[in-house]
């Protein structure tokens, strides 16, 4: 009786099945249960660039669970080798509630990227799931053009293998900027990374161990070619605004010299380091700013200096704008008294939306528009191209993107539509295409603007857990902001064993628009600009005109990519000559 039961509980049993292993393009989201194609086709990366490749495992819950991804050395001819790529497993977060006007339906969506020794996430109890993991490929300067290659092994718990694939990529002849020519600032307050990894945020300085995971946020933006608003080791003294000048010099030069930051913002706020700047402690609060911005000069890099501050950020009033002009006056006589530039920042576009404002004009040295702001003035039908004339007069004039904000006339050019699904100024949320991401690169160059903010990396409104909930901002209207304000998730040594900043897909997408307009600048230094001009049009040609099409854009990438390499050729040759 026992031997019969043990047959009829054998042959009960499920035979097991076949996983199965899949390669997809960095810009798809892979969803737990859709179809998933393999793609062979190689990557294509220059020298210095971190390109992406998604594997995903499709099996039963039971069998993917476990698996680990190993990829090796890529290989390529005599003997040339790139060393093995970070591999990350894809960790989901639900989205409960549709961003507004979003084209893309609640789920559960991939987008932290963690390290593969974490605990796993819950997979769903379905009968085939998709687990992607993340393959990022680091070039390094110096290799040989050509086609690489490198196996990539899933194995389950017990190192058993069960499933291979291919990881091919293509070298193209040139190399990026060591500092990346998009001049970016993204928020990053380090009181904010002390809160929500559990330390002390009032204690300063902050101790040793925060002061290692402030690094480690730091040393993450760079590997994805973005710059910090500020970094503590380039902090005074907060009670005195005295500064450490070999401690200074050492911050500054992590950041910009080793970092390769593209830039560093002076940390001064309106009652920080100095309880009055404006006033009573002016001329200290200017030599500090001169201080400062000259030691960044001692470094070969006071071009990447500016000034940011939150007390600034949007002005929306008469006061607000009086505020500005101040502040612009202040920085202004520090120039002329100290002989240095102290740019000002602020968030706004140079059109007031009321003229009893006044003008910031002489005050503002980066002006800063939002994306919807920029297709006001550069695309609309009633826009003063003041962002133009701006430039022309020797500004320069960045970009932002924050929430999901539509001018009224570009909703009644589409005819008001429900939903946005292309050819809207780009919104940065969770559920939103990817294309989103990646076309303000291919457009900023068509009207002169030369850099990127962002208001802050590890925001959630209360009570929102990101690792779960992707609600990171609860509008007071009532609507939800799914992902925005929140490009890093924080691991902590309670809740993952140890403290680190987990990247998103998002800021791997952020990574690669950087890249794309490194990719235009070098294009247009050798006297390409035309002809890569025309190669964005063939998928964005303004803010509220592009195309939702993978495909062009990485046609477009390859071939600029190409008149780069062509063009270099033929100049080498002709030196040669």
């Amino acid at each position: 009786m026992r031997l019969l039961t043990a047959m009829l509980l054998f042959t009960a049993a499920p035979l097991p099945a076949e996983v199965k292993i899949a390669r997809v393009g960095s810009m798809i989201r892979v969803m737990r249960a859709q179809e998933v194609v393999d793609n062979g086709a190689a990557l294509e990366a220059a020298r210095g660039e971190r390109e992406s490749l998604q594997v995903v495992l499709i099996g039963r819950p039971e069998e993917v669970r476990g698996i680990r991804l190993e990829v090796g050395d890529l290989h390529g001819a005599d003997g040339e080798f790139i060393p093995a790529p970070q591999v990350f497993r894809e960790h989901y977060v639900k989205v409960s509630r549709s961003t507004p006007m979003s084209p893309l339906p609640p789920g559960d969506y991939p987008d932290a990227l963690v390290p593969q020794d974490f605990a796993w996430q819950p997979l769903p109890a379905v009968k085939q799931v998709n687990q992607p993991w993340w393959i990022d490929v680091h070039v390094p300067y110096g290799v040989r053009p050509g086609m690489y290659s490198a196996e990539i092994i899933a194995r389950d718990a017990m190192g058993a293998e069960m499933a291979r694939t291919k990881l091919m990529l293509r070298v193209s002849d040139f190399d990026l900027p060591v500092v990346p020519r998009l001049r970016t600032s993204i928020m990053t307050v380090w009181r904010r990374v002390a809160e929500v990894h559990g330390f002390d945020r009032q204690k300063e300085p902050p101790s040793p161990a925060l002061a290692a995971l402030l690094n480690q946020y730091y040393d993450l933006f760079a590997e994805h070619r973005l710059s910090c608003d500020q970094t503590y080791p380039t902090y005074p003294d907060g009670g005195t605004g005295r500064l450490d000048l070999k401690q200074l010099e050492s911050g500054m030069r992590r950041q910009v010299l080793h970092r390769h930051a593209s830039t560093l913002g002076l940390p001064i706020w309106q009652e920080w380091p100095f309880p009055d700047p404006l006033g009573k402690d002016r001329a200290a609060a200017m030599k500090y700013c001169a201080t400062w911005m000259k030691t960044l000069h001692s470094l070969k890099a006071g071009q990447r200096g500016y000034i940011i501050m939150g007390d600034l950020d949007e002005p929306n009033s008469h006061a607000a704008y009086g505020l500005v002009r101040r502040w612009g006056d202040f920085f202004n006589e520090a120039e002329a008294t100290h002989g240095v530039r102290l740019p000002l920042l602020v968030t706004e576009q140079p059109t007031p939306d009321s003229w009893w404002w006044g003008s910031l004009d002489g005050f503002v040295d980066i002006w800063v528009p939002h994306f919807s702001s920029v297709w006001q003035d550069m695309e609309g039908a009633k826009g003063r191209r003041d962002i133009a004339r701006r430039i022309k007069a020797g500004d320069e004039v960045w970009c932002y993107a924050a929430l999901v904000q539509m001018p009224q006339e570009w909703l009644d050019s589409h005819d008001g539509p429900e939903q946005l699904a292309a050819s809207n100024p780009p919104v940065w949320c969770l559920d939103y295409p990817a294309m989103n991401h990646r076309v303000p690169a291919w457009v900023m160059p068509r009207h002169g603007i030369s850099g990127l903010t962002y208001w802050d990396t590890l925001y959630a409104s209360k009570g929102v857990d990101v690792w779960k909930n992707a609600g990171s901002f609860q509008h007071p209207d009532g609507s939800v902001h799914n992902g925005d304000g929140s490009f890093i998730y924080p691991a902590t040594k309670k809740r993952h064993g140890r403290d680190m900043p987990v990247a998103s897909i998002r800021l791997k997408w952020l990574r690669d628009m950087c890249d794309d307009y490194d990719y235009l600048m070098l294009a247009r230094d050798l006297g390409l600009e035309k002809a890569a001009m025309q190669q964005a049009e063939s998928f964005a040609r303004g803010f509220g005109d592009w195309e939702d099409d993978v495909a062009k854009l990485l046609n477009a990438r390859r071939a600029v990519a190409a008149l780069i390499v062509q063009t270099q050729a033929l100049q080498a040759k002709g030196g040669a000559k």
